[in-house]
């Protein structure tokens, strides 16, 4: 029975240890050489495994990776479950009003919206196309009509009342029923068409509008890309980020030599041969896109 009691006493001891050092030091990130962080799946978790996790290696840390819901990232890395995320771009960011104080150490990566060749032949200008799919969710559908104005398909000043999205930007001109629109001089028909459905049915229409995970998992190849989402200053406002702590980034020297090494990692040029490898063009990770943000620092 004493024996019991002590193995007990030895078991409840050890257990208490556990937690006051899980406690102490968070249980995700309390290793100062292991380095934890949430992420969507596709690419950024595929990213953080396929490349990151053996360079931090090679540096002496260890990563761990978990795949959260989008909506509960910035919690969890504020909360101190997890040392950063990889999701988001800064304006999202900026709209986070936690207790605690959020910052993007580095741009990563952006993901474009793309014009493919559909009935049309390769190599066909983009402006001698009658019909286009797009995606029917409304933030792609806006993204797709202003692509489209950019590429000279359409024209605001052309359409005027016509024009399919709202002044603010944020919204359609079109009844939320409808899935088609049709320029004003008829030569131009927009059909929406859901995300589902689009690569199967790009040989309806001359042009189909991808995004850039759709293209990806339907193995469209970027050599079937006319035209994609290139102004410089929409690629490097939206490129995804490395979010992290910044009162800890400032004072915990530990917590600031993980994000740094985390950090430099995904401005590396492996990174940006795993995604040009990885996803055949359909992203962008570049010199255009890996941006270091930490001399923005206050």
């Amino acid at each position: 029975m004493k024996k019991l009691f002590k193995s007990l006493c030895a078991v409840a001891a050890c257990l208490i240890s556990v937690f006051t050092a899980c406690f102490a030091g968070g249980c995700a990130g309390g290793s100062s050489k292991v380095i934890s962080v949430c992420a969507s799946d596709t690419p950024h978790a595929e990213v953080l495994n396929g490349v990151v996790k053996s360079e931090l290696a090679g540096r002496g840390y260890t990563l761990k990776v978990t795949v959260l819901d989008w909506t509960m990232q910035n919690d969890a890395v504020a909360n101190g479950d997890y040392d950063a995320n990889y999701f988001q771009h800064v304006p999202y960011l900026e709209t986070y009003t936690g207790k605690t104080k959020l910052f993007a150490s580095c741009k990563v990566h952006y993901e474009p919206l793309g014009i493919y060749y559909g009935k049309a032949a390769a190599g066909s200008a983009v402006t001698d196309g009658k019909t286009f799919e797009i995606c029917d969710d409304v933030s792609n559908a806006i993204r797709a009509f202003q692509l489209l104005e950019q590429k000279g398909v359409i024209s605001k000043a052309t359409e005027g009342e016509n024009y399919p999205v709202n002044d603010a930007g944020d919204g359609l001109n079109m009844g939320s029923a409808s899935k088609t629109w049709t320029s004003v001089n008829g030569n131009v028909k927009v059909t929406l068409v859901a995300e589902n459905l689009l690569v199967s049915s790009m040989g309806d229409y001359d042009f189909a509008l991808l995004p850039c995970n759709t293209a990806y998992t339907g193995k469209i190849s970027s050599d079937k890309r006319a035209a994609v989402e290139d102004d410089p200053e929409q690629v490097a406002g939206k490129a995804n980020v490395i979010a992290a702590r910044l009162n800890d980034y400032k004072n915990n020297a530990d917590y600031k030599a993980k994000i740094d090494a985390l950090t430099d990692v995904m401005l590396s040029e492996e990174v940006a041969d795993f995604f040009a490898k990885k996803y055949l063009g359909a992203m962008t990770c570049d010199s255009s896109t890996q941006i270091d943000l930490r001399g923005k620092i206050v």
